[in-house]
């Protein structure tokens, strides 16, 4: 009973905050606004709704933040200057209950474009199938290693334990059902000797299917929208796709066993003022969430992760552990949250209009955001990432009032209900 009566408020809180930050969102979208323009012989005055005008930021908003991400995604692979050899770098890829899925980022990272390159796979001592099917690959190709979790039960001690374990100037994680690009490598490790400290390329879900392709275009929104904080010198980098220096590893004490230990890692890599390159038009692959409560609660996992380290930050300058970068952190997070919850107010003004018959305001923001995924996807089908979409690409719209209802709940699931579990994804292989 006691676990019910939690879960039971956050629902009800859910429903609740939602209802109410519409509800704000329909009695401010109804205001009258007015606008005065004097000429020199002519007033010009206009009268207009709230809603209106709101939405027209968020299309600019929309169109920014879609061209920036566009542009990087389209802009030239020889931006990022590859190296074929240099130095030595082992790639990491933690591994629990993937014996599916394993075979894809293994066997893609045995034929990288860069030498000399170990691969070491990071098994759980208690899984025995994905032991099994590691030592397989490990006996099949040179350069493939097979370690034994000693800090077990996280990727981030996994992957701790393998830089600790093994002798590595340069580090690349990547997640077990990755697909990586073969001249990925060459292309980190050429920027990492142009001097950054980390490397971060993009990784995609691969949009096989109909809940595949939502997972896909909602990857794609959220690229877009951190291309607004990349303005002003924060770069996420994460726990895949990610290359980095021994010596960047160290300075920020590697991973956090915390839910999302790559946002952790971003923002402590931000805090200590590490280089880090972010290049989108680098683009790896991943398996999908292949149901809608899968990708439900994957979204929610990475959600609630945030707001652990949100929280954890927000305890550190309490204590007066935080620097000017670890408020600027804080308020990136805050932020993020924020605009979350604020696209529910946003969905009741757009229903507003149309309910009023002004059907371009919707019009607009929504023909915006699809070009900016049909030119991504484009790109990444010409490039042989992807082989197409589904037609429930038209669904992208409704990404924005599910990210706050999504925030909603994730922010008082963290405070009510949360167990310090988290919620796995069932891989298939595909």
């Amino acid at each position: 009973m006691n676990g019910r009566l939690p879960r039971a408020v956050e629902h009800a809180g859910t429903a609740a905050g939602a209802a109410g930050l519409l509800l704000v969102g329909l009695v401010h979208g109804a205001d009258v606004q007015r606008l005065t323009i004097d000429l020199f012989v002519v007033t010009i005055r206009f009268v207009f709704l709230e809603a209106l005008s709101t939405v027209a930021v968020f299309t600019l908003f929309v169109t920014l933040t879609g061209a920036l991400l566009v542009r990087e995604v389209w802009t030239s692979r020889d931006a990022v200057q590859p190296i074929a050899d240099g130095p030595p770098v082992t790639a990491i890829v933690p591994v629990y209950r993937d014996h599916r899925v394993m075979d894809a980022s293994v066997e893609s990272l045995v034929e990288s474009e860069y030498d000399p390159l170990e691969i070491a796979i990071v098994a759980e001592p208690n899984d025995d199938a994905t032991c099994e099917r590691a030592r397989e690959l490990a006996d099949a190709h040179d350069g493939v290693e097979v370690l034994i979790n000693g800090e077990s039960g996280s990727k981030a001690g996994a992957v701790n334990y393998a830089v600790r374990e093994l002798d590595a100037e340069n580090v690349a994680v990547f997640d077990a059902d990755e697909w990586i690009a073969p001249e990925f490598l060459s292309q980190a490790m050429g920027a990492l000797s142009d001097g950054a400290d980390v490397f971060q390329g993009r990784r995609v879900p691969r949009p096989t299917g109909p809940v595949e392709t939502v997972a896909y275009c909602e990857r794609i929104v959220f690229h877009a929208s951190y291309k607004l904080v990349e303005l002003f010198d924060f770069t996420n980098c994460r726990s895949s796709s990610t290359v980095m220096t021994r010596e960047a590893f160290e300075r920020v004490d590697g991973y956090d066993d915390v839910l999302t230990e790559d946002l952790n890692f971003a923002h402590a890599c931000y805090r200590e003022g590490l280089d880090v390159r972010q290049a989108r038009q680098c683009t790896n692959t991943m398996e999908a969430p292949h149901t809608l409560s899968d990708l439900w609660g994957q979204r929610k996992r990475w959600r609630v992760g945030q707001i652990e380290v949100l929280h954890a930050t927000l305890v550190e300058l309490l204590r007066g552990r935080v620097r000017r970068r670890g408020l600027v952190s804080i308020g990136r997070m805050c932020s993020s949250l924020f605009g979350c919850l604020v696209t529910l107010a946003l969905a009741s003004k757009l229903l507003l209009l149309l309910v009023l018959d002004v059907e371009s305001a919707f019009l607009m923001p929504f023909t915006v955001l699809l070009a900016t995924i049909g030119l991504v996807a484009w790109r990444d089908r010409r490039d042989g990432r992807i082989d197409g979409l589904h037609w429930c690409v038209v669904l992208a719209p409704l990404f924005y009032p599910a990210f706050g209802i999504l925030t909603l709940k994730s922010l008082l699931g963290y405070g009510l209900s949360w167990d310090g579990g988290w919620y796995r994804v069932e891989k298939t292989g595909t």
